[in-house]
């Protein structure tokens, strides 16, 4: 009996703290909706925006079903959380979502244009109910399509089955229709209502950590945030500019323009977690949405400068440095590029996502090392490094390699607890580079006979952060100065671009966790 008892007091608590999280976000969306209806019945000229072909759109009063079912499952939602965490999530998304809504409605207040007709029955019912609080007010962006957005993605999460993700998937687009054929809401309410639904999810992930705010403190971060929001500003006035003489179709430039703005609040407040990349590799389904327009001008940024050019390039025996467009060849591959999504074909994979363009931090080149270490012990046999299966099986390579130690040149030796180190000069001369290339070439031909394996350290171009990380793994893990480790990345992959902060950085790591 007592064991029953506190089962029974248990599940009440849950159940108690679900009734009263729904009264407090209830109330706060009544009162704000109710507010800002207000406010925009008390104001003259309330603008409205429309297109002419919506005029033709039929009225449909039974649609009035879906519509006011969202209000169900909004309210059931919270009775399905399974524990006080996904409570918590829930209702900080359904608080974001109205204080972005109320946020429009109160700053841009638009109105619908047309009355509905006149209604009987059950349809007239729910029309007649709500009508009781609502006015034709609070259109962009619609809190409907806002909501519609949230709450699906919270059903669609919990659903198991296939067809039962089909069915909730077709119920929810039928609600999003309806708030056009119950003439609540114009079609520009739409498009803006799915970009803030989205945004709230970027905000608090379904999955994961939220969106973390940081004032960024490297110049350069700012320089790339204002490069991008004046492209957002360019998109938008060509967007406005364009619909008036080509057409509303051009209209949608200001999604390009929302996308780049969220790029730049990236680069100046959030960081790369803007690109919501999951440690598989992929984007959430709402950054993707959001910043698709940049997506695409990244891939074809890409396509520009690796023309003509090799996507990947052997540093050591195994270990490449490249593009993450060949990621999808490798056997192991360290993803450092945050607006890529991971391609398919690598059995080992970590993601470590960096914005484009800036010198990573010494925590990300850290975990890159630290990531990089991890790779190459698990794709090289019996949990060898690189090195020690060169080592092994270029008993050759290494006595000519020896040959150039009094020249300081390139060189594999063993150290104590039989770790093999590789040093380099940055004095080498371009015949001694020569020599160096052809040695590790007869050297990767037997690696490869052997292990099979094959790392790939990559970022959109291979140029920059994959060979920063690459330059942090050389330094802290295998001993080289780091001149040494640049000059072996520009020997092997002549477009290395890093920037002149990177050797203090690395070499301030070096130190600690010598």
């Amino acid at each position: 009996m007592i064991e029953l008892a506190k089962k029974a007091k248990m599940k009440t608590k849950p159940f108690l703290s679900q009734l009263i999280a729904l009264v407090v976000v209830a109330a706060i969306f009544y009162a704000s909706y109710g507010a800002t209806n207000a406010l925009s019945a008390a104001r003259a000229n309330v603008l409205e925006i429309y297109f002419a072909w919506e005029r033709a759109l039929p009225f449909w009063a039974w649609s009035i079903v879906p519509y006011w079912s969202l209000n169900l499952l909004y309210a059931l939602g919270f009775f399905l959380c399974r524990d006080a965490g996904e409570l918590a999530r829930y209702v900080i998304q359904l608080l974001v979502a109205q204080m972005i809504a109320t946020l429009f409605f109160i700053a841009f207040p638009l109105q619908m244009s047309w009355d509905k007709p006149a209604v009987s029955g059950f349809s007239g019912f729910l029309f007649s109910s709500l009508a009781a609080f609502d006015l034709p007010f609070n259109q962009a962006p619609s809190l409907h399509i806002i909501l519609c957005v949230v709450v699906g993605a919270f059903y669609l999460r919990k659903a198991r089955a296939v067809w039962l993700k089909a069915a909730l998937a077709a119920w929810f687009a039928l609600i999003g229709l309806s708030v056009l054929t119950t003439y609540q809401h114009h079609f520009i309410d739409i498009p803006t209502g799915l970009a803030a639904g989205c945004l709230v999810l970027l905000i608090r992930p379904l999955e994961g950590a939220p969106l973390s705010f940081a004032i960024a403190r490297e110049a350069a971060r700012y320089k790339w945030a204002a490069l991008y929001l004046g492209l957002a500003f360019l998109t938008l006035f060509a967007a406005i500019v364009g619909a008036k003489i080509w057409g509303a179709w051009i209209l949608w430039l200001s999604w390009a323009s929302l996308s780049f703005a969220l790029v730049a609040c990236g680069y100046a407040f959030f960081g790369a977690g803007v690109f919501a990349k999951n440690g598989q590799g992929r984007h959430a389904a709402a950054a993707k949405a959001l910043l698709l327009p940049y997506l695409c001008v990244a891939r074809l940024n890409a396509l520009f400068w690796l023309r003509g050019r090799w996507l990947s390039d052997e540093i050591l025996p195994g270990l490449y440095l490249g593009s993450v467009k060949q990621a999808g060849k490798f056997d192991a591959v360290l993803d450092c590029a945050a607006e890529f999504e991971r391609p398919g074909g690598a059995q080992i994979y970590a993601s470590l996502p960096m914005l484009d363009m800036i010198t990573p931090s010494v925590d990300e080149l850290k975990r890159g090392a630290d990531e990089l270490e991890r790779l190459v012990k698990m794709a090289f046999s019996s949990g060898e490094n690189l090195l020690q299966s060169v080592a092994k099986l270029g008993s050759n390579f290494s006595a000519e390699a020896n040959g150039y130690a009094n020249e300081q040149n390139l060189k594999f030796h063993r150290q104590a607890g039989s770790r093999v180190n590789l040093q380099t000069c940055g004095a080498a001369n371009k015949s001694k580079i020569a020599e160096m290339e052809q040695t590790l070439a007869n050297s990767n031909e037997r690696v490869a006979e052997a292990n099979d394996k094959k790392v790939l350290v990559c970022c959109a171009l291979g140029y920059g952060r994959s060979a920063s990380v690459l330059l942090a793994w050389l330094v802290i893990y295998e001993g080289l100065g780091f001149d040494e480790a640049l000059n072996l990345l520009k020997s092997r992959r002549e477009k290395i671009a890093v920037s002149s902060s990177l050797r203090e950085l690395i070499e301030q790591m070096a130190v600690r966790t010598s």
